[in-house]
């Protein structure tokens, strides 16, 4: 064998003791992968149907003049200043009086008042002398009758003075007055203010077909909006229609809102998340840990350093957390970080 033979024959068998080195050192080195754990535990969960719609006034009204007259308004108690935009108008309180002395003249309301206390002192009169037998039954009956008549005449110039005032039937909030010079003569039927009670509010809405099984009247309902993130309200189903629309696949509903502070205004875009189901005291885990292998759901428990893959079986959801029906138990260490490379029986170290 020549020189060259000779060194192309120990390379090659340099080569292979490397080779077979190399080998006998993967099998000794077996990759540790870092993750992070967190305990099974048990929660309260709630199954979420979220909808949208506008949040409208439960009460609104709009208010207009019922005679001609001067229009003069009225001063806010609480402001001592005249009503204006955005003010709590309680219910009776007289927004707008309508002057109009003629109107109040041709009312007569001092000649009712006196033919009451007149026809009421007649009737008493005629009774005394039923008594004694001087009048029939008959004559004391149509001084009675005469006093009632009275009195209702009396009652309805009330009536028809009080029409001169534009009162509010309830507590509210001014949300429209047209303006109109201090003084003017206004026409019969113009608007003069709006007013809405949005301390409970309502929201139709329209539900997707799939959840009829699932919400019903009097589930309780959180209130959301953009403008009002840090705060939510609290709300019930109302109504809720018992047909389908063939076009949209949807069916209708009636959302109630308390809204004490007044802080979701008529108007606004709402957020409803319907508590459909609410569990209590249940084994749950992070959602977004569970995935799916061989068409089962499954987790990474830890047991001294090795992972093991666990089947489960999950119930309820709602946006951070899901239900575990079986497979678990509590407290046991679950793989929350770093589950994404892992295999059944792969050696793991717990990062802190």
């Amino acid at each position: 064998m020549n020189n060259f033979s000779t060194l192309i024959v120990f390379l090659s068998l340099g080569i292979a003791l490397a080779s077979c080195g190399g080998d006998r050192t993967g099998q000794n080195n077996e990759t540790t992968t870092p993750v992070w754990l967190e305990e099974a535990q048990l929660r309260t969960l709630q199954e979420l149907v979220t909808t949208t719609g506008t949040a409208k006034a439960a009460n609104t009204v709009e208010l207009k003049s019922e005679v001609n007259g001067l229009y003069v308004m009225q001063q806010n108690p609480k402001t001592g200043k005249p009503y204006r935009l955005g003010d709590v108008v309680e219910a009776g309180a007289v927004i707008v009086r309508l002057e109009n002395r003629e109107y109040e003249n041709n009312v007569q309301l001092e000649s009712k008042k006196l033919q009451v206390q007149v026809t009421e002192k007649e009737w008493e009169g005629q009774k005394s002398i039923l008594e004694k037998g001087g009048v029939t039954e008959k004559e004391v009956n149509n001084a009675e009758s005469a006093f009632i008549n009275a009195k209702i005449a009396l009652e309805n110039a009330y009536i028809t003075l009080a029409k001169m005032n534009v009162t509010a039937p309830f507590t509210g909030v001014l949300v429209n007055m047209p303006y109109y010079t201090p003084n003017v003569e206004v026409a019969s039927g113009q608007v003069l203010a709006g007013i809405m009670d949005y301390s409970k509010m309502y929201v139709e809405t329209q539900f997707p077909e799939n959840v009829m099984p699932k919400v019903a009247v009097g589930q309780s309902v959180y209130i959301t909006n953009y403008n009002i993130k840090s705060d939510t309200l609290k709300g019930r189903i109302a109504q809720l229609s018992p047909a389908i629309n063939e076009d949209t696949r949807t069916f209708s509903g009636f959302i109630e809102i308390e809204n004490p502070r007044l802080k979701l205004r008529p108007g606004m875009f709402a957020k409803a998340d319907i508590v459909a189901v609410q569990k209590d005291s249940v084994l749950s885990i992070p959602k977004e840990i569970v995935t799916t292998r061989r068409g089962s759901k499954v987790v990474f428990t830890v047991d001294k350093a090795t992972a093991e893959e666990r089947v489960i079986v999950t119930g309820i959801s709602d946006e951070k957390y899901i239900e575990v029906e079986s497979g678990l138990e509590k407290g046991e260490k679950i793989v929350v970080r770093g589950y994404e490379w892992l295999r059944n029986r792969s050696r793991v170290k717990e990062m802190k």
